[in-house]
């Protein structure tokens, strides 16, 4: 009976766009002919592995390499009315359903787990069948840009949420050599002392201005929907209508009178925006300031760097491969060629450790 080589696992850090170097990570060792035979992906390495495992990165390689910040855009933006995410998904899940098909997970060569978030129980979910695209969708769906993706009869949403390097699930399909490819071994260096102070003062006077639009738009709000002062408002058309009742333009005076109150209230809130800093909504206005999509990013990148120091300290890999490709923001595609780059590199340095532990879990060893 032949002896079997030894089986090998990877887990993929997730990252957004910094996902990029599993690009490279992949490359590298396919072009060593060191075979995967699991590989465990939490958002954006569940996407480049799924790719990988589907026999697409290549087509995924050459769409993303060169790709503008605005041309990115296209393959994912559809905003939506923002009441569980900024975005629907719909696009994103066309785009990698463009690239995989309607493959099933349990009928891919390689053994594939993408993991999600439950987001009622807080639950780690493996997923290791079903639809390809409907589990990638389910691990990258970031909380707040994406609606939560109902999937296996969960609400589910990103894995990095959970579980962002996942070792320990890698672990559980018991590998003879697990390798970790973590994106997020320390923490961005984009903001300097001086940008720091800079985005601190520019918030605190923000929250000072908004503070007081919030107030001057409420008072409106309330107005519009009081019913006193709407009576009261219409008190003399109410009286100039029953002088001309039976008039066949009551109706129309109605509505045109209607609408002058209305436009008066909101003439009132421009009034109150004008009276703000000047040039405060502006485009460059905001340059200091952090948006809710940065916000949320960077939120999220935070935990990820926590979680996967403590999930490196107690489940460490035999190979850890680390590309430095943290001060690429999570939305930024552009910068894909230089994310793949980085990861050919990195592992390209972990190429000889890979091989002398493969050499010791031989069958001849």
């Amino acid at each position: 009976m032949a002896q079997k080589e030894p089986r090998i696992g990877i887990a993929l850090d997730s990252g957004g766009a910094m996902g990029g170097a599993h690009v490279g990570v992949l490359e590298v060792l396919a072009e060593q002919d060191i075979a995967l035979d699991i590989i465990v992906g939490s958002s954006a390495g569940a996407a480049v592995g799924a790719f990988f495992a589907a026999g697409r990165l290549k087509e995924f390689r050459d769409l993303i390499t060169d790709l503008s910040f605005i041309h990115s855009l296209g393959y994912y933006v559809d905003p939506v009315f923002p009441y569980s995410g900024l975005l629907a998904g719909d696009k994103a899940r066309r785009f990698i359903h463009s690239l995989v098909g309607d493959v099933l997970i349990e009928d891919l060569d390689i053994t594939f787990i993408t993991v999600a978030t439950d987001l009622l129980t807080g639950e780690i979910v493996a997923i290791d069948r079903g639809p390809l695209a409907d589990a990638v969708m389910a691990s990258i769906a970031i909380p707040g840009i994406f609606r939560p993706v109902v999937h296996m009869g969960r609400l589910l949403t990103d894995g990095g949420v959970s579980d962002p390097l996942p070792l320990d699930i890698l672990k559980g399909y018991d590998p003879d050599i697990s390798i970790a490819c973590n994106l997020h071994p320390r923490m961005t260096s984009r903001y300097s002392s001086t940008r720091r102070k800079s985005i601190v003062a520019a918030e605190q006077e923000a929250h000072e201005l908004e503070e007081d639009l919030a107030s001057g738009m409420v008072d409106r709000v309330v107005t519009l929907l009081n019913p006193q002062a709407i009576r009261d408002s219409l008190k003399s058309l109410t009286e100039t209508v029953l002088r001309k009742i039976g008039s066949p333009d009551a109706d129309t005076m109605l509505e045109a009178h209607y609408l002058k109150i209305l436009k008066e209230y909101l003439s009132q809130g421009s009034q109150r925006l004008n009276e703000l800093k000047p040039g405060y909504f502006s485009a460059g206005a905001g340059d200091h300031r952090m948006n809710i999509v940065e916000i949320l990013l960077n939120t999220a990148n935070i935990q990820q760097y926590q979680k996967n120091r403590i999930m490196l300290k107690y489940e460490p890999p035999d190979v850890l491969i680390e590309p430095d490709v943290v001060d690429i923001k999570a939305l930024d595609f552009s910068r894909s060629a230089a994310a793949i780059e980085e990861g050919r590199k990195k592992t390209s340095d972990a190429i000889p450790k890979i091989l002398e532990l493969m050499e010791k879990n031989s069958p001849s060893s």
